[in-house]
């Protein structure tokens, strides 16, 4: 920046909601531990991707464990979404927990659920596309100033952290003599609510 007294900051956040494996079933399918704060019926029946820590990428789909309604009736409907009853049923044949694990997959190994990115009339649609929008803005905020040549009036700290879901990271790497702080987040707001 043009004057280095009182330097600023923006941040934003690439962090992508997600889970983890929590155990390998003896049925071969996996309980998750969730990434992030979202409810469990807004990834229902989501494809999925298994990350191994030898590279192996394995594919499944997020379900309940009695997602069949041919085979438990209502209880589809009245089963509660949570960490006890949802599963990833993986798109290989495996039947057991020996099986599982012989594709490289173990407990603590990263799940990312499909984003779904379209582009429509102009706009963008994406699961979890919140402040990866605003980190967009922070890019392109900088290669506007870039492109014309000039400097903020401040010097200006940008930072993307990528662990904002799990409460920590962003101020890691903040320096310590930034006088103000702007958080760019795309946060929902509903109605009623500022």
């Amino acid at each position: 920046g043009a004057n280095s007294e009182e330097p600023r900051g923006l941040t934003a956040h690439v962090d992508t909601l997600g889970a983890m494996v929590k155990e390998v079933k003896s049925s071969g399918r996996l309980k998750l531990t969730k990434i992030g704060g979202y409810a469990w019926n807004t990834v229902e029946g989501e494809g999925c991707t298994v990350f191994t820590r030898q590279g192996v990428r394995v594919r499944g789909s997020l379900l309940l464990v009695k997602s069949s309604s041919h085979v438990f009736s209502t209880q589809v409907n009245e089963e509660k979404r949570d960490d006890e009853n949802m599963e990833v049923r993986l798109d290989a044949r495996t039947a057991s927990a020996g099986e599982t694990r012989r594709l490289g997959i173990e407990v603590g190994d990263f799940v990312a659920f499909d984003p779904r990115v379209e582009l429509v009339n102009g706009f963008i649609r994406s699961r979890h596309l919140d402040d990866k929008a605003c980190v967009a803005a922070l890019v392109a905020a900088i290669k506007a100033l870039a492109d014309s040549g000039r400097a903020p009036a401040r010097t200006t700290h940008f930072l993307i952290s990528n662990y904002e879901e799990v409460g920590h990271g962003a101020s890691a790497g903040i320096p310590a003599d930034v006088e103000e702080l702007l958080v760019v987040d795309m946060a929902a707001v509903g109605e009623g609510q500022n």
